[in-house]
C-alpha cells in the first residue's frame, strides 16, 4: 500500500515537473540524507535491540532526539549556501534551508516508532505511514499543478514528515516526561555508536553516486539515473522492506535460540531472493515500456542506465537483510569493522566513472561492487554467527540458474514489441516458479503453506457467517 501510493504519486509528479526538478531535490537530499543519521545516533536501533528499556531510558533518548533535530535544522539552515556553492546551484541552496525542516520533524517520531516496531505493531506503523504517503502525495501533485515546480517536492517532503509524526504520536500509548539520564543514554552507547558510525559511513556511500555525478555532470543527467535508481529500488520496496522491518526486532527477540534464529533468518532469505530475482527479471524485461509509458518521453535517457541498474536489484535486498541479522545479535561493532572493508570496495565504481567520464561504466561498475558485496557479507555471517555459507549460496543459485539465461535470451531474440514482451515475462514468472518448485525452493514452499492457510480462514469465516 505504501510503495504502491508513493509509486502513483511519483508518476503524476513526473508528468507534471521537468527532469531538472527531481535532480535538484536529489542533490540537496543527498546532504539532508547523510546529515538525518545524527538526529538519534544509533539509539533507535539500540532501542529496539535492547531488553532493559525503561520510561526513564525511552524519555532520555527522546530528549536528546529533539535537541539533535533542533540542532542539525539550524546548523543546515545556516550552511545552506556552502552546500549551494558545492553544486553551483543558489537554487540549491533554497531546497537546503526549507528541507532542514526535516530533521525537527522526524526527530519528534524516532522514539515512538522504535516502540512500535520493538513491540512489532507493525499494522499500526502501516497506516499510518500509507495515511501521511496519501495526503502528501496528494498536496505534492496540487502544487506542482498550480505552478509551484521543483518546491512542490519540498510540499510533498516535508508534509510527509510532519503527518507521520503526529499520526504516529496518536497511536503509541506511551508520553515523554521531561526526566533525562546521562545514566541511560551511556547505557545504549556501546551498541549504538556502532552502529551510528556504521549509518554514517552507509548513508554517504549510498548518497555519494549523486554527489560525485552532481559535481562531473549536469543536474539534468543526476535527474536520469537518480529517476533510473529509484525505479530500481522498487525490488527491495517490495520484495522485502516490510519483511525486514518485521525481521529485525523479531531475531532481536530470538538472539538467544540459536536454533530458531536460524530457521527464521534462512526462511526469510529463502522469500526475498525468490520475490527479488523474480522482480528483478521483470522489470528488466518490461523497464524501457514502464518508464515511456508512465513517464513520458522526456525520461528516454533514463533506460540504459536503469537496465544495467536493476541487476543489481536482486542483492540489495539480501544485503540489507544481512545487515539486520548482524544488528539483531548486538553485532554493531563488528558489523561496523566488515562495512567498512566493503566501503573500501564500494569506491571502485568512483574511480572508474571518474577515470572514463561516462555514467554507464559507474553504473556497470556499481552493479559488479554489488554482488561483491553480497559475497562479503555471507562470509560475514558464517564467521560471527555461524550460519552457514552453503545454505546462503544455494539459495542465490536458485535464483541466478533461472534469471540469467533469460536475460540472455531476452537480448539475443532483440523483442521490441510491447506484446511480445509481456509474453516473454509471463513465461519466465511461470519457468522461475515452476524451477523454484522442483528444487523444492523453502521460501516458496512457506508462501504456499500461507496462502493455503489463509484460504481455510477465510473459508471458515465465510461459512461462519452464513451459519450466523
Amino acid at each position: 500500500m505504501n510503495q504502491g501510493s508513493t509509486f502513483v504519486v511519483s508518476i503524476f509528479l513526473a508528468r507534471l515537473l521537468n527532469p531538472e526538478d527531481f535532480g535538484l531535490v536529489a542533490m540537496t537530499m543527498a546532504f539532508i540524507s547523510i546529515a538525518t543519521v545524527f538526529i538519534d545516533m544509533g539509539f533507535s536501533v539500540a532501542l529496539i535491540q535492547s531488553d532493559s528499556n525503561t520510561d526513564k531510558t525511552y524519555s532520555s533518548i527522546f530528549i536528546f532526539n529533539i535537541v539533535a533535530g533542533a540542532t542539525l535544522t539550524f546548523l543546515t539552515f545556516f550552511a545552506a549556501p556552502y552546500i549551494g556553492d558545492f553544486y553551483n546551484s543558489p537554487q540549491v541552496t533554497d531546497l537546503t534551508r526549507w528541507l532542514s525542516l526535516m530533521f525537527l520533524f522526524n526527530s519528534f517520531n524516532r522514539v515512538q516508532n522504535a516502540i512500535l516496531n520493538k513491540d512489532l505493531q507493525i499494522k499500526s506503523i502501516v497506516i499510518r505511514s500509507f495515511s501521511a504517503s496519501v495526503i502528501s502525495g496528494v498536496l505534492g501533485v496540487m502544487a506542482a499543478f498550480y505552478g509551484l515546480g521543483v518546491y512542490s517536492l519540498v510540499v510533498q517532503t516535508l508534509s510527509y514528515a510532519f503527518i507521520n509524526t503526529i499520526t504516529l504520536w496518536s497511536t503509541t500509548q506511551w508520553i515523554p516526561s521531561l526526566s533525562f539520564s546521562y545514566v541511560e543514554v551511556k547505557k545504549l552507547m556501546g551498541f549504538s555508536l556502532y552502529a551510528f558510525f556504521e549509518r554514517v559511513i552507509t548513508n554517504i556511500f549510498i548518497r555519494l553516486d549523486v554527489l560525485l555525478l552532481a559535481k562531473l555532470f549536469s543536474p539534468l543527467t543526476v535527474s536520469f539515473y537518480t529517476r533510473a535508481s529509484t525505479l530500481k529500488e522498487f525490488v527491495t520496496k517490495y520484495s522485502s522492506s516490510s519483511i525486514i522491518k518485521v525481521l529485525f526486532p523479531l531475531l532481536s527477540k530470538l538472539k538467544n535460540d540459536q536454533k530458531a534464529y536460524e530457521n527464521v533468518y534462512f526462511r526469510m532469505f529463502s522469500i526475498i531472493a525468490l520475490l527479488s530475482y523474480a522482480l528483478t527479471g521483470v522489470l528488466y524485461f518490461l523497464g524501457s515500456d514502464i518508464i515511456l509509458l508512465l513517464f513520458g518521453k522526456k525520461w528516454t535517457a533514463t533506460i540504459p542506465i536503469f537496465q544495467i541498474l536493476i541487476l543489481s536489484s536482486c542483492n540489495i535486498p539480501l544485503n540489507s537483510l544481512m545487515w539486520n541479522a548482524m544488528m539483531s545479535k548486538g553485532k554493531a561493532r563488528e558489523n561496523f569493522y566488515f562495512s567498512n572493508l566493503k566501503k573500501i570496495i564500494g569506491l571502485i565504481p568512483f574511480v572508474i566513472g571518474y577515470y572514463f567520464n561516462d555514467i554507464k561504466w559507474f553504473t556497470v561498475s556499481w552493479v559488479v561492487a554489488s554482488f561483491v558485496d553480497t559475497v562479503v557479507n555471507i562470509f560475514m555471517l558464517k564467521s560471527q554467527l555461524n550460519l552457514s555459507i552453503r545454505r546462503h549460496f544455494i539459495e542465490l543459485f536458485m535464483g541466478f540458474i533461472p534469471l540469467v539465461p533469460s536475460i540472455f535470451l531476452f537480448e539475443w531474440l532483440g523483442l521490441n514489441q510491447l506484446s511480445m514482451k509481456l509474453g516473454y515475462s509471463v513465461i519466465f514468472v511461470l519457468a522461475f516458479l515452476m524451477f523454484s518448485l522442483l528444487t523444492k525452493n523453502q521460501g516458496l514452499l512457506y508462501i504456499m503453506s500461507m496462502t493455503k492457510d489463509l484460504k481455510e480462514a477465510l473459508r471458515r469465516k465465510v461459512m461462519k457467517k452464513n451459519i450466523g
